[in-house]
């Protein structure tokens, strides 16, 4: 089945903008005399000062080089076979808050790590697909859009409101109301079920949040997942309806008592919100303790089912056990892969997991993965873990490729929104990527000469942590 990718981005990027964008050439051509002597000796420095092109092996980027590279890519699109069936299985994975800028960082980082003669050309393993595009992202009520919204969007096909999660434009944030199933429209995971398709869902983060919960929930507001949430984000909502709490639910008993109980494989983290608060870790207030609730209710359907919570019990797991497995590896969000310990659960871990259990589904199976990890990485401004965590998609991309049916699996890479993250200036392709330019890497533009100072290559416009009160 032909495989699709779609970069999803919000614009929101630094630009530079000239000092004076009315200088004339002839000024132009001064400043750059000016400072060619200086700018020379950095070409010297990384061996590009005999007209050499930046190549690991010293081979010469010349135009034979270039046209060898486009003739290899067309020669691949013609090859590439035409299915024009509908496919059995489908795969959805979202980067989230995975920016265009985030690509061309992570396809460098993939680069070097590999050993890549020309980093910057390395290919993610969705760049190979045959087909790729560019998906517009807004709500119904703001220009940027957020995960709930978003998640909404592609999941159900159907635009949400702002903080909203699987519910259309007709439902505003806080209006529990207005949910109903008439304003609830069903995710790419429900209408699996109801084609008698095996359905999982994998994300790094809480299995309640803003992008998993558009699997199974319907909500007026993102942050209720649990029924702890109602109290605690009250300082925001003002006193909670009881249509909320009583009607609408929470995230977590939405999960056990609806549409989530019939989904094959769901794997995150969040346990937190299925446990009481008498618990250590727990938080619902109501006592109930739904991860037990959710083995009794699959015993009540006759199912065989299994409750995972450590690296060692998934890894074990025999996939032929269980038809219906809830794994939920940490109490929050899951650690971000460069500061995991031996004990933790990755996402390479779940996908495959996850693959090996659906794959018997007789009838296809639909998954959808998130990698969270990008945007959280993003959010506290640390490029460094959101574009790891990106490589890491990168590779579960590969392994879902590697061990399905090409001719019956659709599969779409995609994401939900972008960040202030930015690749800013003119680097020299050999600068550390996650260092600072060199003082030259203004790259002589109009208007005056190169900034005395370096600034990092990569930069936030909201700064460190996007708040005043980070030192």
């Amino acid at each position: 089945m032909k495989l699709l990718v779609v970069a999803a981005c919000v614009a929101a990027v630094a630009v530079a903008v000239p000092l004076d964008s009315r200088v004339e050439d002839q000024d132009e051509l001064e400043m750059h005399e000016m400072n060619a002597p200086t700018y020379q000796e950095v070409q010297q420095k990384m061996g590009l000062g005999d007209g050499a092109s930046l190549s690991r092996s010293g081979k010469v980027l010349d135009s034979v080089f270039w046209k060898e590279i486009a003739q290899d890519i067309l020669r691949t699109k013609l090859a590439d076979p035409v299915y024009d069936h509908q496919a059995k299985n489908a795969v959805l994975f979202i980067g989230d808050g995975m920016s265009i800028a985030t690509l061309a960082a992570a396809r460098k980082r993939k680069g070097l790590l590999s050993g890549a003669d020309v980093p910057e050309h390395t290919m993610l393993s969705w760049e190979t697909f045959p087909y790729l595009g560019l998906s517009k992202t807004y709500n119904c009520d703001r220009w940027t859009a957020d995960s709930a919204s978003t998640a909404t969007a592609y999941l159900t096909g159907a635009k949400g409101n702002f903080l909203t999660v699987g519910v259309d434009c007709s439902v505003l944030i806080w209006n529990c109301d207005a949910v109903n199933e008439a304003s609830s429209p069903k995710s790419i995971l429900r209408y699996g079920v109801e084609a008698g398709k095996w359905v999982g869902l994998v994300s790094t983060a809480r299995i309640t949040h803003a992008s998993p919960a558009a699997t199974f929930g319907h909500t007026a507001y993102r942050t209720w997942e649990s029924d702890a949430d109602f109290v605690a984000m009250e300082w925001m909502t003002g006193p909670v309806k009881d249509s909320c709490k009583n009607a609408m639910k929470d995230l977590s008993t939405q999960f056990v008592e609806r549409e989530g109980i019939d989904i094959n494989v769901a794997f995150g983290g969040g346990w937190g919100k299925f446990t009481p608060k008498e618990v250590e870790g727990g938080s619902r207030l109501d006592g109930r303790d739904l991860i037990q609730e959710w083995k009794d209710k699959q015993a009540s359907l006759g199912r065989s089912y299994a409750y995972l919570t450590t690296k060692d019990e998934l890894n074990s797991f025999d996939a032929t056990s269980a038809d219906y497995v809830l794994g939920l590896f940490s109490r929050s969000h899951m650690q971000y892969r460069a500061f995991q310990t031996p004990d933790d659960v990755n996402l390479t871990e779940m996908v495959k997991k996850a693959l090996e259990i659906l794959k018997r589904g007789p009838n296809g199976f639909v998954m959808f993965v998130e990698g969270a990890k990008i945007d959280h990485g993003h959010h506290y401004g640390n490029a460094y873990t959101a574009i790891d965590e990106t490589i890491e998609l990168e590779e579960v991309v590969q392994h879902v490729m590697d061990n399905t049916d090409e001719s019956e699996t659709l599969i779409v890479v995609s994401s939900d929104h972008s960040h202030t993250f930015g690749i800013n200036g003119y680097p020299e392709r050999g600068l550390d990527m996650f260092g600072p330019s060199s003082f030259l890497a203004g790259g002589m533009q109009k208007g005056g000469p190169p900034p005395k100072l370096p600034y990092p290559i990569m930069q936030y416009a909201n700064g460190p942590g996007g708040t005043e009160d980070w030192a």
